[in-house]
């Protein structure tokens, strides 16, 4: 049995891989890797946020815990490529991205190829764990002023704030976007890799009294 159980949400709301989930707002999500084609429905979102792995060792670990050892990858860089590519293909008028220290210029160059208006903020997870966040816009007007702030409250303010009709995560992981966005009455889409992770972000919205089929 795997280690990595999630609290078990993927017994009580199972996802398959070929299944779109969608919940009584409209809202979507489907497991995936990012490898793959895009859901046509990511392309959606007007608004992004993404946390992804970070390096090569944080990516081959999420294949790890998604019990995908045999597809564990040899390239960050064609990684972070691919996640760029796909945010310009969904073109969202705003787009954040967490980052470690490590690969921040290249995200930040990766960045200025897409928005014309880029930032980045310094910021932690967990409280206590140094971080990035970059942000690229198309959209007129300030930047929001978000440096020092834990990641988890970053997204809480995004999806409370920032000016959006469907917000998307192309790594959702266990769906702090999603959970977030649907407390403020708004649309979100996602994919994430590990099914199990994903189901967390399912249960969250049922004990919220969501409803939700599956295609």
């Amino acid at each position: 049995m795997s280690k990595w159980e999630y609290g078990g949400a993927y017994k009580r709301h199972p996802i398959s891989e070929y299944e779109v989930v969608t919940f009584d707002n409209g809202s979507k999500l489907k497991v995936h890797d990012i490898f793959e084609p895009l859901p046509e429905f990511m392309k959606e979102a007007d608004l992004i946020f993404v946390d992804p792995p970070w390096n090569l060792g944080n990516l081959n670990t999420f294949y790890t815990k998604a019990e995908q050892i045999e597809n564990h990858k040899n390239s960050f860089e064609k990684f972070y490529k691919r996640l760029f590519t796909l945010i310009k293909d969904i073109s969202p008028h705003t787009c954040y991205v967490e980052v470690g220290k490590e690969y921040l210029p290249e995200f930040v160059v990766e960045m200025r190829s897409i928005y014309p208006k880029v930032t980045f903020y310094n910021s932690t997870y967990y409280k206590k764990n140094p971080c990035y966040i970059v942000r690229g816009s198309n959209k007129k007007g300030k930047q929001p002023k978000l440096d020092g702030i834990d990641e988890a409250d970053v997204i809480e303010w995004i999806c409370a704030n920032e000016d959006y009709e469907c917000i998307g995560d192309l790594c959702m992981g266990q769906g702090l976007v999603g959970e977030h966005a649907y407390k403020n009455n708004k649309k979100f889409v996602g994919t994430e890799l590990n099914h199990k992770r994903l189901s967390v972000l399912v249960e969250k919205i049922y004990k919220m009294s969501g409803k939700y089929h599956k295609a």
